[in-house]
């Protein structure tokens, strides 16, 4: 594994608030050049701005429980943890007739996180390998999705826009989501602080982090648990993204050539906060004057599917 240097570390950074500036100006040229309606601006920057945090805080977990499970194969969306904590969040909705959204976090956290547990569980039941993840989670997420499905049909009429939730859509941006995602971006930004040294450790092994004063039981359960609980909240609201923060964690490592995930977490979640917004901007911009507006998730999940795979197919050879 490479060991970056400062002066690396300094490059990457200067390329990442670049990346930033310069996507920031492209959305400002698309989406808010020439806007004099008050309420279409305002649309518009909670749509902007919840698509780019749901994609920051999907690439952190992602890359977060791939370091954790040392395991390329991996995000919230194969381990379950998405169609868990949508179910749960639509099961409170049938149950109590009613959407707050306190009840949507409180109900997706316990969604998401027995989702992960139920994947883990059996994965390691199956042996623990890699694709032993996959096929728990696999099995875990066609569950649970099913179910969602059924119970979208009973609460449509309690939330409109619940079959939207099936594949990720930021067509209702509540400007009361905003203070919970920036909340789950900060305790992000403090994880990635406090955990990407203790990550890179458990890469070179349990016996290794142990014998630098890091307990890898405790590391992995807490690194679990945050990206666990952080991608249930964006999936309470937004719905299933899939595949999303698989791919960017691949990307970075591909692209930068190192797993030290002081690197990798990082810009694994601005790129995958980059990669969201424009998704959802492209299909609100291109996609809708010809077939109508397509839920950013659906779109993500159909690209992300195909690299999953290309992995998988990686994966499987190497072990053989």
């Amino acid at each position: 594994m490479r060991s970056p240097d400062k002066a690396y570390f300094l490059k990457i950074l200067l390329l990442d608030v670049l990346l930033l500036v310069t996507s920031l100006t492209i959305v400002y040229a698309v989406d808010f050049h020439n806007v004099n309606i008050s309420i279409i601006a305002e649309y518009r920057f909670y749509r902007d701005t919840y698509a780019f945090l749901a994609g920051l805080i999907l690439g952190f977990s992602g890359s977060v429980l791939q370091a954790s499970l040392r395991n390329p194969l991996v995000d919230h969306y194969v381990l379950g943890i998405g169609s868990t904590s949508l179910f749960a969040a639509y099961l409170a909705i049938a149950l109590l007739g009613s959407v707050d959204l306190v009840l949507i976090v409180v109900s997706s956290l316990a969604g998401g996180l027995s989702g992960l547990a139920l994947s883990l569980s059996l994965a390691n039941y199956l042996g623990g390998s890699e694709v032993a993840y996959v096929l728990a989670g696999v099995g875990v997420a066609s569950l649970f999705s099913g179910l969602s499905f059924i119970l979208s049909y009973y609460i449509l009429q309690k939330q409109p826009y619940a079959w939207a939730l099936l594949l990720g859509s930021f067509v209702t941006p509540l400007k009361e989501y905003l203070p919970y995602l920036v909340a789950a971006s900060f305790i992000s930004l403090i994880a990635y602080l406090q955990l990407a040294r203790k990550l890179n450790l458990l890469l070179l092994g349990d016996i290794y982090s142990k014998q630098f004063g890091v307990d890898p039981k405790t590391t992995r359960l807490v690194a679990n648990l945050v990206a666990g609980g952080l991608s249930s909240i964006v999936v309470g609201f937004f719905g299933t993204i899939g595949f999303l923060g698989l791919v960017a964690p691949n990307l970075v490592r591909l692209l930068f050539k190192t797993s030290d995930n002081r690197v990798t977490v990082l810009n694994s979640s601005i790129l995958s906060g980059i990669l969201l917004l424009t998704t959802d901007l492209a299909t609100r911009k291109v996609l809708v004057t010809k077939v109508g507006e397509i839920p950013a998730g659906g779109v993500v999940s159909a690209f992300g599917g195909v690299f999953f795979l290309l992995i998988l197919l990686r994966e499987v050879k190497s072990i053989g």
